[in-house]
């Protein structure tokens, strides 16, 4: 594993359209597997943390409403961790290889002095591209925003790296299953966590958060008499949706996907239930 992360290093220190020697299928998928392992030891050990501990100073903002017609597993299954990994390393990386076309437009030695500034350009505007994944916009996300990109900057390299020494379909199959884990991981983690509870005499609320819609019909039911809510059943609803279609009030923070149950035996006030939804929030949400 040393040695290829030392060639990954070669490779972007001084880059050079050259194939891999003595190629062979067995070759390709130890290459693959290796970067795979080694990203996701980055993301575990050092990016997530950094993260973590950004969204503190700086509470980032991937999405601040969610749709719920592209949020079930299988849509971003299929949008986020297939199909846009194929059109990016189309885009990025399909003319990082010396060939036939490029032959008739330019000799080889311009093309090896062109192909440093292709490599180098096709990275940079890889990780800033994905700045468009987050919705802030304070002069302090900017000043972070290096660090936030960074994951997408290093993965960059492995997948220019990929492409050049193995071929197009070795850094899609990278980009690919990477993506696969973030969708997946994620959605396996909250099978295994519990719901938040919060429980008085007077009132029981429990709120279960989700990561994809399901196909089934959302439910919104509010039981309420004389200004007091006795009960409230609340499936599938992102948290800033119910906020605006209770007190009119827009969130401008990360949305997450919900379900809520609420039974009181002597009812709540409107203001009582937004003091138990801060109080989630405070608890959850930061």
């Amino acid at each position: 594993m040393k040695n290829i992360l030392l060639e990954v290093y070669d490779f972007i220190k001084n880059p050079n359209d050259q194939r891999i020697k003595n190629w062979s299928l067995e070759l390709n998928v130890k290459y693959l597997l290796y970067i795979l392992f080694f990203k996701f030891i980055i993301a575990a050990l050092i990016y997530i943390p950094l993260i973590y501990f950004l969204d503190k100073i700086e509470p980032l903002v991937y999405e601040t409403r969610i749709d719920y017609k592209s949020n079930t597993f299988l849509q971003v299954l299929v949008v986020t961790s297939i199909l846009v990994p194929i059109v990016e390393e189309f885009i990025f990386r399909y003319l990082l290889r010396y060939n036939k076309l490029f032959s008739i437009i330019i000799n080889k030695d311009k093309w090896n002095i062109i192909f440093k500034i292709l490599v180098y350009t096709s990275i940079f505007i890889f990780g800033f591209g994905h700045s468009s994944n987050y919705e802030n916009n304070s002069t302090l996300f900017y000043c972070i925003l290096p660090i936030l990109i960074s994951t997408q900057l290093i993965g960059g390299v492995f997948l220019t790296f990929l492409r050049v020494r193995f071929n197009l379909l070795t850094s899609i199959v990278l980009h690919v299953s990477w993506n696969g884990l973030l969708s997946i991981i994620p959605f396996a983690i909250t099978i295994f966590e519990k719901p938040y509870e919060n429980s008085s005499q007077n009132h029981t609320l429990i709120i279960e958060y989700l990561n994809y819609n399901t196909n089934k019909l959302q439910k919104f039911q509010i039981d309420s008499t004389s200004n007091r809510i006795f009960k409230i059943d609340i499936e599938e609803y992102s948290f800033n949706h119910i906020l605006d279609s209770l007190y009119q009030f827009e969130r401008n923070k990360e949305d997450v996907l919900i379900n809520m149950k609420l039974e009181s035996k002597k009812g709540i006030t409107k203001e009582e239930l937004k003091e138990l939804l801060s109080d989630y929030e405070k608890s959850e949400l930061q």
